[in-house]
């Protein structure tokens, strides 16, 4: 499968609030409408939570503000989610969706991309998260020094064993590594709305609840886990274009199951 990520910004004149409720309950249900026409598998939004964790991941790394939310769309593959769109069905849809986003979202500070994800590891026994989960969600930029494809590599074979070690100080339930993909789609995007550019993945990493966040930096193993992540982090990751904050999930709909 692969994923479509979407970084929102809301409209400046739109309260968080305000924001929230529309994407949720008017934009949502809007989305589900069209799934079959668009060859959509699963769509989840993912909240902004305010919680004092966002300061303190942002300020320690010298990242960037949070993002007021993310959307995640799965496809079966490529080819699907592109012939979803060719069609005189498709493109009906996919304009009234664009349409209706331009009431509550700012795109010149939002982004679009594809990805591929890569779970590191699932200590929910396939069962999810519960349903007090927070996500941690990661926002990442490659260092400028770095390719993608270097980038990726040691995000996915050096760091993702990292955070499985400390899976359990940090009471970590699942983690997964979705890396950027299709640059020509991505830049279609940027160039369709005028988006921001892409960035180079994103990381998730629920905990069961927020005890369960806050407990793991209540111990010497997982203040040790957490500031060793951190530096290691600082060998792939350009900290300034980059965001790390709280978010929490709303499935709209899913059909993979």
């Amino acid at each position: 499968m692969i994923k479509l990520v979407y970084v929102i910004a809301r409209r400046p004149e739109l309260s968080r609030e305000a924001f929230s409720e529309y994407w949720r309950d008017r934009h949502g249900p809007l989305v589900a409408k069209h799934a079959d026409a668009l060859c959509m598998r699963k769509y989840v939004q993912s909240h902004l939570v305010d919680h004092p964790a966002n300061e303190g991941m942002r300020a320690v790394r010298g990242m960037r503000t949070p993002a007021d939310g993310i959307t995640e769309v799965w496809w079966d593959s490529l080819e699907d989610f592109r012939a979803a769109y060719a069609t005189p069905e498709g493109a009906a849809a996919g304009a009234e969706l664009a349409a209706d986003e331009a009431r509550f979202i700012d795109f010149a500070g939002s982004t679009v991309f594809l990805t591929k994800e890569h779970e590191i590891f699932d200590r929910t026994g396939g069962a999810g998260p519960g349903p007090d989960a927070l996500k941690v969600t990661y926002l990442l930029a490659r260092r400028r020094d770095l390719t993608q494809a270097a980038c990726h590599e040691t995000w996915l074979k050096d760091h993702g064993p990292l955070v499985r070690s400390f899976a359990e100080p940090l009471h970590m339930a699942r983690y997964v590594q979705s890396h950027t993909i299709a640059p020509p789609l991505n830049e279609g995007f940027r160039v369709a709305r005028g988006f921001a550019p892409p960035l180079d993945g994103i990381t998730e990493v629920w905990m069961n609840s927020a005890a369960d966040l806050e407990a793991g930096g209540a111990t010497e193993a997982g203040r040790r886990g957490g500031a060793a992540l951190v530096e290691d982090e600082r060998r792939f990751v350009q900290m300034d274009a980059s965001r790390c904050f709280l978010t929490r999930e709303h499935v709209i709909f899913d059909h993979t199951r």
